[in-house]
């Protein structure tokens, strides 16, 4: 019997330590898990709190924060594509910095199709993803000549569109929109604009006089339409779709067309919060035909730019004005 009993001890000792151990383990994995969790959380909320705040002097920041996450979650496509909107953002407005890095520029673009090709393969249902990286394929196609790869970027947009018209549509435009205006690529990327508007009203926008004022009641804050109107994640999209449109149509000639584009800018109720309506008020003012004739000369390197100069994203972004130098 005294050794039936001891037997049964180690038996029992045995199993509770088992079940200690794992317990233990769950309870590790659980913890890693939640902190994984947070890095990620962090990083997500760090990117979109220096986009809104117009911070770019802090984008090293919030690569760093990101990669970190990543390496946590490298099944996130979420964080990969965060990442490359981080690189797209810095060689973009590459002219805030006094002194910027060419070594580093040039990677940029690349490193951000990188990404987000990795994003679109971790989640293909997310139909943003082909329309950020066709227009980031054409930007390299054309930063290094290479009209294969153009056409590959115009590819991936054009099936993007077929997805997702009101949000890839205008990614068609802007892989275009600094082409020259006789091409025939900056007329399809017009008429992309045009069909991302039209998608958003539901109907075909009268080309002479597109005042949106009858389609505002369509305005939404869920569900894929949001991308038309302002929302959490582009405050002031509206009014950057608007300006984009009123300087395509200068550049193209259509300039009372492209008055009443730049006003449907104003019918928004933030467009007072927006930071760059000093940009679309000095269009108003301009001798808008006048700037229509400097697009006619065979150098589209000298023209007008047809967004916001020297900015490519947070003027649909950010909720707050430029930090000064």
């Amino acid at each position: 019997m005294k050794t039936k009993s001891m037997f049964l001890f180690v038996y029992i000792t045995v199993i509770a330590a088992t079940l200690i151990a794992g317990c233990s383990s769950n309870t590790d994995t659980q913890s890693d898990a939640s902190d994984s969790a947070a890095t990620q959380k962090n990083a997500v909320d760090m990117f979109w709190r220096v986009f809104h705040n117009n911070d770019y002097a802090h984008i090293g920041d919030a690569q760093t924060a990101l990669q970190a996450a990543m390496n946590e979650n490298p099944e996130n496509a979420e964080l990969y594509a965060l990442l490359g909107a981080t690189h797209w953002w810095h060689v973009g407005e590459a002219s805030r910095e006094s002194s910027p890095d060419p070594s580093i520029l040039t990677t940029d673009l690349p490193t951000a199709v990188q990404l987000l090709q990795q994003a679109a393969q971790l989640d293909p249902n997310e139909d943003h993803y082909p329309g950020f990286i066709g227009a980031t394929t054409v930007h390299v196609g054309q930063a290094t000549g290479d009209a294969n790869l153009i056409a590959r970027g115009d590819e991936i947009l054009e099936y993007a569109a077929y997805q997702f018209p009101e949000f890839n549509n205008f990614n068609r435009w802007a892989a275009h929109n600094s082409d020259p205006k006789n091409s025939e690529s900056y007329r399809r990327a017009l008429d992309a604009l045009w069909s991302a508007v039209d998608a958003c009203a539901g109907a075909p926008v009268d080309r002479a006089n597109p005042d949106l004022t009858p389609y505002l009641h369509l305005q939404t804050s869920v569900g894929r339409k949001k991308v038309c109107w302002d929302n959490d994640l582009a405050p002031h999209g509206f009014e950057g779709l608007m300006l984009n449109l009123g300087n395509g149509l200068v550049k193209a000639g259509a300039i009372d067309a492209a008055r009443v584009a730049f006003r449907n800018a104003q019918l928004m109720s933030s467009y007072s919060g927006w930071p760059y309506r000093g940009v679309l008020e000095s269009l108003l003012a301009a001798d808008l035909r006048a700037r229509s004739a400097l697009y006619s000369d065979r150098d589209s390197r000298s023209d007008p730019p047809v967004t916001v100069p020297g900015r490519s994203c947070v003027y649909c972004h950010a909720t707050v004005a430029e930090p000064p130098p």
